[in-house]
């Protein structure tokens, strides 16, 4: 028997007219480096493309798989076909109309060109558009994690009018978006802000704002003040966490903690000595005392980060494939064996430690050098805004040990994403045949006991090889100013996804 997706339930209709409710102030984490989010790994454009673009399907603010362009689908009993169908009269911000046609050059483009989610493209055999609402997706071999990261990033649906034909990377659209999404691009002032304003044609409920300004700003600023006076209405930038209770107390001020399925943690490069000796690897991770730097770098605010998936998503996570336990003898030990010796200072090494510069990064940095000097290890942070982070770490391979963190929910295919040999996403350089062989099989079977057996054995492998070290699991803090509502995180969840500011209404 076929399979149909389950849509939610529509919300009440409400009486106020789109697009009339003012102006949304957000501060994100940092400026985008482009507006096509489909290129390669950039969150702050992911923030901004959730309200201009929209994709098949999508991911609410619990990581369940909603309706988006797709209204309904379905799946073959074969588990290769898919098939979906999609809002009818939808138009992209130019007026054009949005077709299957849009669905089937994207998707093929991911491939062609390399994109963030080409490893889900690659995946497909071949897309039928029998009429202009309908997209039939024909997968090579069984695939199950296809809906969930299909939904996940790097998949918003671009305009092929606009796109086919050349190289994305260097297309107009980039720095001028055109999407089908609640809000329109007007401006991006680089250094600036990024405006949008809403799309009263929008297909779907909302917008109920006239505009959202992404605002980035070139000094250091207090964040915190920013909001306390209503100069901003939203912070996607985390406060530094000795600041978080402070934002608590502040008059005017609503903030909110969730669990999240996302991970603080630090890859190795690989290809690079020492890092290629597995004991050095090991060595680090023993030097790390992970409920110490909770309590001192996140103020509390999270817990330790002992395995190598998420405990967010129960079914598959292995409680037992875990990081060394803390030992600094053993590490010192560890250490002097892979050649390591301390000198006349007691410095065993001098490396790079290459961050974001976001606030809770600079204290996770600080208290990760702090431990790791404990065995002889100095690390120099070089802190990076976001793009040229991506760019030194995913694209240039110059670093020693980077530092990030990320969502691995919906499916346990992330695993694969962040650490695969082969995956667009693995920047440490890590390869594993018996590492792939293993996520390849959990991917291939459709049985939630049969896919966690897989998943399972693949932790443990990641807590024998050690390509990273996990350091603490996510919790996401949430701003914002008195008088907004319908904030997806906060109030709208199961109806838009994460920072799509459709339902948002400032009173």
């Amino acid at each position: 028997m076929a399979l149909a997706a389950c849509v939610p339930a529509t919300p009440t209709p409400t009486p106020e007219i789109k697009g009339t409710g003012g102006e949304f102030r957000v501060v994100p984490a940092g400026e985008p480096a482009t507006l096509n989010p489909n290129l390669r790994a950039d969150d702050n454009a992911f923030a901004i493309a959730q309200n201009v673009y929209n994709k098949l399907v999508t991911l609410d603010a619990d990581y369940r798989i909603i309706p988006d362009l797709a209204t309904s689908w379905q799946v073959a009993d074969d588990g290769l076909t898919y098939t979906f169908h999609l809002v009818k009269n939808v138009k992209w911000h130019d007026g054009q109309p949005l077709t299957a046609a849009d669905v089937k050059w994207t998707l093929e483009a991911i491939a062609q060109q390399k994109g963030f989610a080409q490893e889900l493209a690659q995946r497909i055999a071949a897309i039928d558009t029998p009429d202009a609402t309908t997209v039939i997706v024909r997968l090579k071999a069984v695939w199950s994690p296809f809906l969930g990261t299909l939904a996940w990033y790097g998949t918003f649906i671009l305009p092929r009018h606009l796109y086919a034909g050349g190289d994305w990377n260097v297309a107009p659209a980039n720095l001028q978006p055109v999407g089908t999404g609640p809000f329109k691009f007007v401006e991006w002032v680089k250094g600036d802000h990024i405006t949008l304003a809403a799309n009263t044609a929008y297909f779907g409920q909302g917008p109920y704002l006239s505009r959202v300004t992404f605002r980035f700003f070139k000094e250091a600023l207090d964040l915190n003040q920013l909001l306390a006076k209503g100069e901003v209405d939203y912070l996607l930038a985390r406060p530094a966490n000795d600041r978080i209770a402070e934002l608590q107390r502040t008059p005017g001020v609503q903030t909110r903690l969730f669990a999240h399925p996302a991970r603080y943690y630090l890859g190795f490069n690989l290809r690079r000595k020492p890092f290629d000796d597995v004991r050095v690897r090991r060595a680090l991770n023993q030097a790390l005392d992970r409920d110490v730097l909770v309590r001192r770098a996140l103020a509390g605010y999270g817990a330790p980060g002992m395995g190598f998936y998420t405990p967010a998503v129960a079914w598959a996570y292995n409680p037992k494939a875990t990081v060394p336990a803390f030992d600094t003898a053993s590490a010192a030990r560890l250490l002097g064996e892979a050649g390591l010796a301390p000198d006349a200072n007691g410095v065993r090494a001098k490396w790079t430690l290459v961050v974001s510069n976001v606030a809770v990064f600079a204290d996770l940095t600080a208290e990760t050098a702090r431990q790791l000097r404990a065995v002889g290890i100095e690390l120099t942070p070089v802190l990076l805004p976001a793009a040229e982070w991506t760019k030194r770490v995913f694209q240039d391979r110059d670093f020693d040990i980077a530092l990030t963190n990320g969502s691995h929910g919906p499916d346990p295919e992330n695993l694969n994403t962040r650490l695969g040999s082969n995956s667009s996403y693995q920047f440490m350089g890590y390869v594993s045949a018996e590492f792939d062989a293993v996520m390849a099989e959990g991917a291939s079977k459709t049985k939630l006991d049969e896919r966690a057996q897989a998943y399972f054995r693949a932790q443990e492998i990641l807590a024998r090889d050690l390509p990273i070290a996990p350091l603490a699991e996510f919790v996401q803090f949430i701003p914002y100013r008195d008088g907004i509502t319908g904030l997806p995180q906060v109030e709208a969840r199961g109806l838009v996804t994460f920072n799509n500011y459709a339902l948002v209404r400032k009173k």
